[in-house]
């Protein structure tokens, strides 16, 4: 028997994180957002509000701003308060509505998951209903691809052994050949197509993808793996008319809680699907409104609960954002991008410490994503742990930086070639916030200039760590 939702167990515990004057709905609120969760384990890492501190960790996870979390304020007041006008049901439809909507394909169904490793592994209950022969899953190695993420059985390359981005047709070939080995081999193939990656890279390409699906029409489904959400709207809504699945994640770029993810199928896939069976673990922790009704109803077994509020509480902070972020004109977005990237280079051109792990002739072309290695003033690579431990809490900084100046949240390290290296990332809301200020009148250098504050304080802290832990 499906278990109902009852926030009942949640209005007695003690709220994570809870501001002075805050009211107990916010409290509850504070507690749906961001405590433990079974489906994706542990506590969350972002706090309530990101005031007071730098984030530029978008890569991985972001500090909610107040527009996503007033969002999320009013849906537990449309939703789940005494006074609440809308039922379950139609909440999460609308969710998956406005999802696809931003996907440009309003056709599209949308799966929601509490993480993106359930979503990879609900794409896979769904691709083994569709084909008959063993999977073969191909995708990215890590560190392009989180360590967390599903198991590929077999993997490609974005790099070379010293860290060096690969040209695109080398990771093309590397993946028609996978690919064609598996097919020999007698398996059906899952390619998961890095959109962008944990270092800002992506692959292979949308024509090389177009060409394995030419040549094993039959025996190749893709999922374009798109948790970063970093990547053109347009492309998304090609993707998906070319029948691709698309993973995405309201965790990172899209600036809401450690907790939302969906899995987008498109019309032609879910005409394959027939009947579903979901591994025990995802029965057990799914619930069933996170299904749209028509594959609902192609399950064989039931859910453990009908709905998990959690969920559409989280994708109601991305959403918040997300929707704010299309609404600007991509001239706009793209010149605040330019400027962000910009200032990136303009720092690391002036601190002999800090290196980009990857060069690109102009910022315009380079990812939002920028990885950044570390050394002492004698060439040695610095430790990420101790320094990212430092940047993010001001009283583990060393000798005169001792309790100085903001926190500073950085995407956690990756190995670049033989090296580690931390994540710089813009997110949706900084660039919100950057057009939110143009739109009352302020000129670009100004609207921009709090942006351009916390990348200076963030470089001129982190040059000295360099110096200070070597």
């Amino acid at each position: 028997m499906i278990k109902t939702f009852s926030s009942a167990a949640f209005s007695a515990a003690r709220a994570r994180v809870a501001a002075p004057g805050d009211t107990a709905a916010d409290s509850l609120l504070d507690y749906l957002l961001f405590g433990p969760d079974e489906r994706r384990g542990g506590l969350g890492d972002a706090p309530r509000r990101a005031a007071g501190e730098i984030w530029l960790s978008s890569c991985e996870a972001a500090g909610i701003s107040p527009r996503a979390f007033e969002a999320a304020r009013k849906a537990q007041n449309l939703v789940l308060s005494a006074e609440s006008s809308l039922a379950l049901p139609q909440w999460f439809d609308e969710i998956r509505r406005r999802l696809a909507t931003l996907m440009a394909d309003p056709d599209c169904a949308a799966i929601l998951a509490a993480s993106p490793v359930e979503a990879e592994t609900t794409f896979e209950a769904l691709a083994r209903a569709v084909v008959s022969r063993p999977l073969a899953h191909i995708a990215a190695a890590p560190p392009e691809r989180p360590e967390a993420a599903l198991s590929a059985d077999e993997s490609f390359s974005l790099r070379d052994r010293y860290g060096l981005a690969l040209p695109s047709d080398e990771i093309d070939a590397q993946v028609v050949s996978l690919t064609a080995k598996a097919v020999a081999d007698g398996k059906d193939v899952v390619l998961h197509v890095a959109d962008c990656s944990e270092t800002g890279l992506g692959g292979p390409s949308r024509a090389c993808v177009a060409a394995l699906e030419q040549a094993f029409p039959d025996r190749l489904l893709v999922l374009i793996d798109g948790r970063q959400m970093r990547g053109e709207r347009a492309t998304a809504s090609a993707d998906l008319g070319a029948g691709r699945a698309i993973l995405i994640s309201g965790s990172t770029f899209a600036g809401g809680p450690i907790g939302a993810a969906a899995l987008l199928l498109p019309p032609s896939l879910i005409e394959k699907i027939s009947r579903v069976e979901l591994p025990p673990a995802l029965r057990t922790h799914a619930a069933a409104l996170d299904w749209p009704l028509p594959l609902r109803e192609r399950l064989r077994d039931e859910f453990g609960a009908l709905a998990d509020p959690r969920v559409g509480l989280r994708w109601e902070c991305a959403l918040a954002e997300l929707e704010c972020f299309s609404e600007i004109a991509p001239e706009q977005r793209a010149k605040i991008r330019s400027a962000f990237l910009g200032e990136v280079r303009r720092h690391l051109a002036a601190t002999p410490w800090l290196k980009a792990a990857d060069f690109h002739e102009r910022a315009a072309d380079a990812p939002s994503i920028t990885p950044i290695l570390t050394f002492d003033d004698s060439g040695r690579a610095i430790k990420t742990s101790g320094l990212r431990r430092a940047l993010a809490d001001p009283a583990a900084r060393p000798g005169r930086l001792a309790a100085r100046g903001r926190p500073v949240r950085l995407g956690g390290p990756v190995t670049i070639g033989a090296r580690k290296a931390l994540r710089l990332a813009l997110g949706a809301s900084q660039i919100n916030d950057v057009s939110a200020r143009l739109a009352t009148g302020l000129d670009f250098s100004t609207a921009f200039q709090p942006l351009a504050d916390d990348l200076r304080e963030t470089f001129a802290l982190w040059s000295e760590l360099a110096q200070d832990l070597r």
